[in-house]
Formats: structure tokens, sequence, C-alpha cells
């Protein structure tokens, strides 16, 4: 049976619903910016408060959350939590993540900010829901709620009397704010959370059932391509975004059920009724480019991350450590270089947009992307077309898994973009070679160490130094 959340698409959706008990919380200000790190995209009070639970009168709760799973069980873990605080079966749990329509604003999904970040929210959410079912049963046994327990979606007394959560929220909208000084159950109780559950996901996954950004289709849609200037990855320069001379659209002319070519800036891409036409397109097309300068060659790695323009960011600072090691009897000093990688995914990126541009508050777009950071990627959407983000919806759908931020971002951009030109839904695949040459790459690292012993081997100073450049960077289409 598909749970009641599952029509709620929108914040109002869930704020408008009857039978269901919401746990709210206004906005967290924006951690302050890290040097070097993607920005954390601030919440918009237009959007009102965020929705961290939903607890409906089919006796299912709705965890939400603006981080993405990456394939470590992500939704899983947030459903552990809150099943464990409300006393309900783990798969009586369904979890919502990186929907910027309905999940909160979190940041991107990098290294293990998920759960840190999102776990103690989740699960003091669910406390708060769960002190509400206590007190309102209670109330209507004439009882103590400290004397009252919850089971397997119940509220239980000590004489045998049970009330289904389902009973308690039938026909009622409740809204909670968050409470972070309801008691959480101590570790100790914990029957759910710490224990191996079977996956939530991986069954359909297995099966075929599960839907990636690559799978999803709309009826009408259109086929994109993209073709990118040749300089290949590159994002800094006079050039990068002038140096497109001629677009020859004749060269298409044997090409049958073209719909448009879209040229700004330095950005072409070319929709098409099928998908092997909009291929063949994107190989045919011919174009002409104006000269550019290439950078410096990074042959001398370790050379060009210290010349690199840099701003200084100490994480830690304790004691003299050049006195000390100027007493050292022995000195370790090493240097390491760790080069660019690629994230290579497995699947090169794709992603869909529909642009609908009649309505009364004017033109809405919903990209589905596989995204690892839904609500920064609508910021740089909303830059990129001018509309507000509340009017652009980004979904994230499952995709080609990488260790580190792939182009699912760009081609989210490059399908909006297409979308918006020609009014229709628009899938856009990349190619393999447009996929490793033009996605972010893992960044290059120089780390610089310094230490030293005294003659009984006691260490005296340790100096740890790395030169890396920023991965926080916007979707290539705003650059090009």
């Amino acid at each position: 049976m598909r749970p009641r959340s599952a029509g709620w698409r929108t914040r109002d959706d869930f704020r408008q619903a009857s039978g269901v008990l919401l746990v709210l919380r206004e906005p967290p200000a924006a951690p302050l910016a890290t040097p070097g790190q993607p920005p954390v995209i601030a919440g918009d009070p237009a959007e009102g408060l965020e929705v961290l639970l939903a607890l409906a009168d089919d006796g299912r709760a709705t965890a939400l959350a603006g981080h993405v799973d990456l394939g470590t069980g992500l939704a899983t873990a947030y459903a552990q939590i809150v099943a464990e605080e409300l006393d309900l079966a783990v798969d009586r749990v369904d979890v919502v993540l990186g929907d910027t329509a309905r999940g909160p604003n979190q940041g991107p999904t990098i290294a293990s900010t998920s759960i840190q970040r999102h776990a103690q929210p989740l699960r003091q959410a669910a406390a708060t829901a769960r002190a509400w079912l206590l007190a309102e049963a209670a109330a209507s046994w004439g009882l103590q709620a400290e004397g009252l327990r919850t089971e397997a979606g119940e509220v239980r007394a000590g004489d045998g009397r049970r009330l289904a959560f389902a009973a308690l929220l039938a026909g009622r909208h409740v809204d909670l704010l968050l409470d972070e000084a309801t008691p959480t159950k101590p570790e100790a109780a914990y029957r759910v959370v710490g224990q191996s559950v079977p996956r939530s996901d991986l069954a359909a996954k297995v099966t075929g059932e599960a839907v990636y950004v690559h799978d999803m289709r709309l009826p009408g849609m259109l086929h994109g391509r993209v073709v990118r200037p040749p300089y290949a990855g590159l994002d800094a320069g006079d050039f990068v975004g002038r140096s497109l001379l001629r677009v020859d659209e004749a060269s298409l002319a044997h090409l049958p059920g073209i719909e448009k070519i879209v040229v700004i800036g330095d950005f072409i891409g070319i929709v098409a009724q099928r998908e092997e036409v909009a291929e063949a397109a994107m190989r045919a097309l011919r174009v002409e480019w104006a000269p550019f300068t290439p950078v410096a060659p990074l042959d001398d790695l370790a050379q060009a991350l210290s010349a690199h323009p840099s701003q200084p960011r100490v994480v830690a600072e304790q004691g003299d450590v050049q006195a000390a090691l100027g007493q050292a009897a022995q000195r370790f000093d090493r240097q390491y270089l760790w080069p660019y990688q690629l994230h290579a995914s497995i699947g090169p990126s794709c992603a869909l947009a529909d642009w609908v541009g009649q309505g009364a508050d004017g033109p809405r777009a919903t990209v589905w992307a596989g995204s690892q950071n839904p609500h920064g990627l609508r910021a740089d959407l909303a830059r990129l077309t001018g509309l507000p983000a509340t009017a652009i919806e980004v979904v994230r759908l499952e995709a080609a898994g990488c260790y580190g931020r792939n182009g699912a971002d760009d081609v989210a951009a490059d399908a909006l973009l297409l979308a918006r030109a020609v009014g229709r839904p628009v899938r856009v695949q990349l190619s393999r070679e447009q996929e490793h040459a033009w996605e972010p790459k893992g960044a290059a690292q120089l780390m610089q160490v310094r230490g030293g012993l005294a003659a009984d081997g006691t260490p005296l100073g340790y100096d740890f130094a790395t030169h890396y450049p920023s991965n926080g960077a916007p979707t290539l289409a705003l650059l090009l």
C-alpha cells in the first residue's frame, strides 16, 4: 500500500493535509563558509518552516532530509532513528531525501555530514511527536503520561488499554515545533539503532524496480545533447564563455527531427525528437572556435599547487612548533603529493528538466538530477535562468555513484536551458568523453609534514600543512 505521504509533493501539501502530525523547525542559519568548500545556501524565508517529520493516520511516518544517499544506506539509517524514537517497525518509516520542494536545506552531501548534521534533529523530531502522542492518550484516559509507553505504533497503558497512533490522528492536523528539550531514549534502551536491518533500497535495485535518473521518462519528452568547447576542463581565463565564433546549423540539415539548436555564449545544445538523432547531431555539428591561451602545464604539480593563490585556514595550533623542532634530536620532514583524480562514474551523468512557461505565478521548472547538493544546484539554476529559487524544484534521483562531485549538476543545468528553449521536457545524457573531460576532478593536494623526536624517542613537535584547491564551483552552464 502506498503511504499517504507519497502524494504530498510540496511542503504546502504536508501543511494542508488532514490526519497528520507534523514536526516543524525554523530554518537554521547557514554555517559559516569554509574556504575551499562548497557554500551552504541559506534557507529561504519564503518557504516557511521546514518539515522534518510527518506521522500520518495510515500508521506510517515520513522523515525528510536535505541530504542524499550516495550508496551508503542513508535512508535506512534515518528510518532506524525515527523507528527507534517512535517505537515503529523500520518498514513503517518512509524517507524523503534531497527533494527541494519538501526536504530541509542541509547543504551538500559530503564526507560523513549526513548523520552528523541530521541524526540528532531527526531524533528530536521523533521524540517531540512521541511526547505529544503520550500526552494525548493520557488526556483521553485520565492518566499521567509518565505511566504510558509506546510500542508497535500504539500508546499502551499498564492496565492493558491501547490507542493506535492512527486513531489519535484521525481527522486532525497537528503542527508541532521541534522541541530540543524533549528527552530522547537512552542508548541503553535502543532496540533498532545499532542493529543490522535490511537496507530499504536494495530490493528494488536488485529487481530492477528502482528508477535511476537515467531511466526517467516523461510524456512528450525530447532528447538533448551538448557540444562542449575545445578548452576541455578549464574554468578560468578570458576565453571561457567567449570563444565561440560560428555555428553552422546547415551542417545538420540531413538529420530528421531536429527541434532546436540553442546557443548562449559558449554553451551549445541540440534538441531532437529521437535520442540517436541528438547523438548524431552532436557529432555532426560544425562549430568554429577562437584560439585560446591554455593554462600553464601541470607537469610540476607541487610547484603549481604551492604557487596557486590561497587563503590560509588554521585548523588547530598549540605551542611553539618551531622552537620544539629546533630542539629535536631527529627530524622527520616529508612531502606528499596527491594528484588530480577522475571520479569516473560508471555511467555518464544524465538529467531531465521540464519548463512550464505559463501560470499565475510565472514560469516554473522541475529538474530530475543525481546531484549531491540539490539546494545548491537549485540556487545555480535560479541564477542561470532568472527564476526565483522557489519556482524551481530539484527532484533528486539516484545516479551513477562517485566519491566526489561528478557532472550531475552540470548536465542538470544543460537540460533546463534546453527545456526552456523548447517549452517541453528534455532529457540530456553526457557522452563518456564529456563526463571525463569536464567533470570537477578530485582536487590535488600537496601535503607538507615536519616532525621531530627527542633523543629518547619522545615526540617534540608536529606540523602539517596542505595546499588544497577549492572544490566549490558553479555549474558549467554558468561558466559557459
